[in-house]
């Protein structure tokens, strides 16, 4: 049995957290890195399917009486390749996976490493799974990380787009700029449960509806000129959009002095616009900037406020994904 081996793209919201559970427009774009990956790998003939996590040191033979949490999406992954997909048998291999992409940090690891992992073994056993399928399985693998996930993750990781994303409605995927967008993610090092902000903020919502339902709105409005600013490449437009945003995820209060340490370090450094992304209360920041020397300086910045962990990377599509 010969190896093949997928991947992955990170994905980071620029506009649209924790609006986008209630129904708001979000603008996501998948990254080119950090990104996961994954391997088929043989196993005895009759041993079942299972999978090793080399980055968490985790191995699970496919004993379904006994599966470690960190297993368990890879355990769902498989019982639902083998389901779907006759040509898949559930004996003799192995998935091994790695990702660079920080777990619980608005990037979409989870999203990124179910991915990469079903890509790996519909490419092992020729099985035809177009885009729209992939997305279906992960977000199937996603409810259990998240409980009840937007969607937005696996859409965008599984199609390798820029989107516009609403719940209940058809992504609208963008054209690639013509010029690069620049981006840097600081990661707290504090990472965060995106199910447990979410139901703190629906909590504070359930509390003042009117209150939190107009920063809902507020955030939401932000996304269409988001895209249009995203696709003619008016990144000094975007940056005051992301800007924007980020006040408003503090008023929802899920930002934290970690994040806006970062966000206000990165805007000194000369970042075009900064925010958090993802559920907030830790995990990463994003930053726009103008060019690569920009980046760098942003980044250079970042790390000496503290940030655990830095990325400098562009905005990738469906080509390199």
């Amino acid at each position: 049995m010969r190896c093949q081996s997928a991947d992955a793209s990170s994905k980071l919201i620029l506009l649209g957290e924790h609006a986008v559970v209630y129904g708001k427009t979000a603008l996501a774009v998948p990254l080119l890195k950090p990104r996961a990956s994954a391997r088929v790998v043989p196993a005895p003939a009759g041993r079942p399917a299972g999978v090793d996590l080399k980055d968490l040191e985790v191995r699970w033979d496919g004993d379904a009486r006994d599966v470690p949490p960190a297993a368990a999406p890879f355990a769902r992954l498989i019982a639902l390749a083998v389901e779907r997909f006759p040509a898949v048998p559930a004996c003799g291999w192995e998935l091994v996976v790695r990702s660079r992409i920080p777990s619980g940090c608005g990037l979409g690891s989870g999203a990124a490493t179910a991915a990469a992992a079903l890509r790996a073994v519909c490419a092992r056993f020729a099985v035809s799974c177009a885009p729209a399928l992939l997305s279906e399985l992960v977000y199937e693998v996603e409810k259990l990380h998240h409980g009840t996930p937007s969607g937005i993750d696996n859409t965008v990781i599984a199609m390798g787009r820029p989107i516009l994303y609403a719940r209940g409605a058809a992504p609208r995927f963008l054209t690639r700029p013509a010029a690069p967008c620049f981006l840097v993610v600081g990661h707290t090092g504090r990472s965060h449960r995106t199910s447990e902000v979410v139901a703190d903020v629906a909590r504070a919502r359930g509390l003042n509806p009117v209150r939190h339902d107009a920063i809902f709105d507020a955030i939401g409005r932000l996304s269409g000129p988001g895209a249009e600013a995203f696709q003619a490449a008016r990144w000094i437009d975007l940056g005051q959009l992301m800007d924007r945003n980020q006040e408003l995820l503090k008023d929802l209060g899920v930002s934290s002095a970690e994040l806006d340490a970062l966000v206000g370090a990165a805007r000194r450094a000369g970042a075009l616009g900064a925010k958090l992304s993802g559920a907030g209360r830790g995990g990463c920041m994003a930053a726009l900037a103008a060019d690569a020397v920009s980046g760098q300086r942003v980044e250079k910045a970042l790390k000496a406020a503290g940030a655990a962990e830095t990325f400098l990377t562009e905005v990738g599509d469906h080509a390199a994904s």
